[in-house]
C-alpha cells in the first residue's frame, strides 16, 4: 500500500512538472521571430487591416540539437468585409516531448477611420487548445501506475483574446491580451490544475524611406504574463527595391535573431535564425523559423459598372 502513495506521489509530481513546465513556456500563443508576417496570432484586431487576404505557412524548429524540444507548424489567414469589418483564422500544432497542443483562434474585426490615413481597428477572438499526451513517452515507477492508466490525457480548453490595432500607411501599432476568460482545468485524479494564465502583447513597426530603393523598418514586440519573465524583442529590417531584406533582431535574455526575406510580386518567404544566449546554448545549435505566404489580391473598385464589366470572364473582350 506503502508503494502505490508513493508511486502515485512520484507520479502526481511528474505530471505537475510537465504541466508546470506548459503552463509557463508552452501554453500560450508559441514564440516567433518572424513574428510581423503573423500578427493576428497575437492581435485579433488585425483581422482585415490588409488591402488583400495573407495567406502564411510557418513552420519553427525550437533548440536544434536538443531532444524533444518544441517543434511548431502553423497556418492563418484573414480578410476584409466591406468598409468595416474583418475576419480572421490562425490555427497551430506544437509538440514538445510527450505533449502536443494543437489549437487556434476565430477572429472578427471592426475598423474606424480616425483621419484620412489612419485607422482604429478592435478585435475579438475565440481561442481554443486541445491538450493531449502521449502516455507512451511517460516513463513511471510503477508501469501500471493507475494516475497514468486511468486518465484520458487530452482535454479541449475554450478561452477568448481581445486586441487593439492603430495603423496607417506605413506604420502599426497594437495592444493585445489573450486567454482572458483564464479558463481553469482539473487534469487528472490528483487534482493538478492547469490554467491558461492572460497574456499581455504591445508591437509595433514602422517603414522609413531612406532613398529611392532603400527602406528601414523598425519593430519592437513585447509580452507580458504571469509566472514567466518579461520579453522584449527589437529588429531592425533593411528593405531593397521593395522586394529583398535583411534582419537583426535581440530578444531579452534569450536570443539574437538574424533574417533574411524576398516579397516578390504575391509570394512572400522568410526565414530567422535565432542564435541562443541562454545556458541552452551549450546543447543547442540554434533555432529555425520558416514561414512562406501568398496575398490574395482583393477588388476593391467602387461598384459603378455593372458585373460583366467588373467580370470580364463573361465578356466578350479578346484583350
Amino acid at each position: 500500500m506503502l508503494k502505490l502513495n508513493l508511486n502515485k506521489v512520484v507520479t502526481a509530481l511528474f505530471i505537475g512538472v510537465v504541466f508546470s513546465f506548459l503552463h509557463i513556456k508552452a501554453q500560450q500563443i508559441p514564440l516567433k521571430s518572424l513574428y510581423l508576417y503573423n500578427r493576428l496570432s497575437y492581435n485579433p484586431a488585425e483581422a482585415g487591416t490588409r488591402n488583400y487576404i495573407p495567406v502564411y505557412l510557418a513552420a519553427r524548429k525550437q533548440w536544434t540539437g536538443v531532444k524533444n524540444a518544441p517543434v511548431t507548424q502553423d497556418v492563418s489567414l484573414h480578410t476584409p468585409i466591406g468598409t468595416k469589418f474583418g475576419l480572421g483564422l490562425n490555427l497551430y500544432n506544437e509538440v514538445t516531448g510527450a505533449s502536443d497542443r494543437t489549437g487556434g483562434s476565430l477572429a472578427f474585426s471592426y475598423r474606424i477611420k480616425t483621419t484620412a490615413k489612419t485607422n482604429l481597428a478592435f478585435g475579438l477572438s475565440a481561442v481554443f487548445t486541445q491538450f493531449s499526451f502521449d502516455k507512451n513517452q511517460i516513463v513511471t515507477q510503477n508501469p501500471n501506475d493507475a494516475v497514468i492508466n486511468n486518465n484520458t490525457l487530452s482535454y479541449f480548453i475554450p478561452d477568448a483574446g481581445f486586441g487593439l490595432n492603430y495603423y496607417g500607411d506605413n506604420f502599426r501599432i497594437g495592444l493585445s491580451a489573450v486567454n482572458l476568460i483564464q479558463t481553469k482545468k482539473d487534469l487528472s485524479t490528483v487534482a493538478v490544475s492547469n490554467i491558461l494564465n492572460r497574456v499581455y502583447y504591445l508591437d509595433a513597426n514602422a517603414k522609413l524611406k531612406m532613398s529611392n530603393k532603400l527602406d528601414l523598418i523598425p519593430s519592437v514586440w513585447a509580452r507580458y504574463m504571469v509566472q514567466a519573465p518579461f520579453v522584449v524583442e527589437g529588429n531592425l529590417r533593411l528593405m531593397y527595391n521593395s522586394m529583398l531584406w535583411l534582419g537583426v533582431g535581440y530578444r531579452t535574455q534569450d536570443a539574437v535573431v538574424l533574417e533574411l526575406g524576398l516579397e516578390f510580386k504575391k509570394f512572400v518567404i522568410g526565414y530567422a535564425y535565432d542564435y541562443t544566449l541562454s545556458d541552452i546554448n551549450t546543447i543547442s545549435n540554434g533555432t529555425h523559423e520558416l514561414i512562406v505566404g501568398y496575398q490574395i489580391g482583393i477588388d476593391t473598385s467602387p461598384r459603378t459598372s455593372s458585373w460583366k464589366t467588373r467580370n470580364r470572364i463573361y465578356t466578350n473582350s479578346r484583350k
